[in-house]
């Protein structure tokens, strides 16, 4: 029994992809990758991200607009690899998966194969690919967190973060680890007792969470 479309269709890697449940660690870097400016519409993103970090310093997005625009270009180039990187990923799934489906027509002349068969080849096929786009994404989040190290870092240094902001702000981080993004109405609350901007409680949480996921990843 020879391959045909219906067995070409269940081939599909992005129909395994769909059936298959959600990787919890793949969404929670897709996350990261988003919120960074990294993966998402390119309009805005850099800025967006490079916004957040001034405002985690304790400054404004118009302020040290040098140091702003380096952060946007290096978060520029960041992305850039990280979207070329991607490309060629998918572009290795694709073709290792047709060189497998050509494979597998051969071995359909002589003896049969059952859908199952096919489907488990691709699950695998995925599995294998999957754990190089997680190392992709792992890296490309501990680049930023590095680049947004620095960048909060020189600025905080200038600026004298309230240390009182900060340990209330690590408090919270770390007793809330299983749930790590607050409510809208907790960063108001939050922002009140520190004396700071939302945007500010936004940008320093989001910081933490990035750089405790990285630090958790680079462990194992």
């Amino acid at each position: 029994m020879g391959l045909n479309q219906e067995d070409d269709r269940v081939l599909s890697i992005r129909g395994v992809q769909e059936e298959d449940p959600p990787d919890p660690q793949i969404m929670r870097l897709d996350n990261m990758l988003l919120a960074e400016g990294v993966s998402g519409p390119e309009k805005g993103g850099g800025s967006a991200a490079a916004a957040a970090a001034a405002a985690a310093a304790g400054g404004s997005p118009n302020d040290g607009s040098i140091e702003h625009s380096d952060y946007r270009a290096k978060l520029a180039q960041i992305r850039q690899i990280y979207h070329s990187e991607l490309e060629k990923y998918e572009q290795a799934c694709s073709e290792f998966t047709n060189h497998v489906m050509n494979l597998l027509r051969e071995q359909s002349r002589t003896r049969p194969i059952s859908p199952k068969e096919i489907e488990r080849m691709v699950a695998i096929i995925h599995r294998k690919f999957s754990s190089i786009q997680m190392q992709l994404k792992q890296s490309t989040c501990e680049a930023v967190m590095i680049l947004r190290s620095r960048f909060l870092d020189a600025r905080r240094k200038r600026r004298n973060f309230n240390k009182q902001a900060t340990e209330v702000l690590n408090e919270y981080f770390y007793s809330h680890l299983s749930n790590p993004y607050p409510s809208e109405e907790a960063k108001e609350e939050l922002a009140k007792k520190c004396g700071i901007t939302v945007s500010q409680v936004r940008g320093t949480l989001e910081y933490r969470n990035l750089q405790l996921f990285v630090g958790e990843n680079m462990r194992t």
